[in-house]
């Protein structure tokens, strides 16, 4: 058994909180993203990306906004969400972003550990083509040889 956790799954969500106005609220958790959501993060992502580098797109930028940010901040009151600046709006669509990244970012060391623990630490020291070992002054081509030409034996 391995001594250290790879990757660590609850199905007991626990959602973070933020206070707006001195009352606590919950935003959505990045483990309960059905893959569509999770894809749908990651497009307004770049759309917000884009819209934020582009002139005369002020309207359409605070709209994705509002969208992102009332699909982060779960049960919280219209009027509350009303009350929030489109800038305050937007820090809540950046922590939900760090959390998003912060996720992603677990699951890629997982998956590291993984491949690390598959790939030999060194090379081979023998030579699996003619089962020598390999001498660290070799001369030897390690490139491929040319493909083509004939299968056919040469007269010497």
């Amino acid at each position: 058994m391995a001594k250290d956790l790879l990757l660590d799954l609850n199905t007991l969500i626990e959602r973070p909180k933020i206070a707006i106005d001195g009352t606590h609220y919950e935003i959505l958790s990045p483990e309960e993203l059905s893959i569509l959501d999770s894809q749908a993060f990651t497009f307004w992502g770049g759309e917000i990306e884009r819209l934020s580098g582009e002139k005369g797109k002020g309207e359409e930028l605070s709209s994705l906004i509002d969208t992102v940010a009332r699909k982060v901040l779960v049960g919280v009151p219209a009027a509350v969400f009303a009350k929030l600046t489109g800038a305050q709006k937007f820090r809540v669509v950046e922590v939900f972003t760090v959390l998003l990244l912060r996720d992603k970012m677990g699951v890629v060391g997982a998956v590291a550990q993984v491949m690390n623990g598959l790939a030999p630490a060194s090379p081979s020291p023998v030579n699996p083509l003619i089962g020598e070992k390999n001498s660290p002054a070799s001369s030897a081509s390690t490139a491929e040889p040319p493909a083509g030409g004939s299968a056919k034996r040469r007269r010497r």
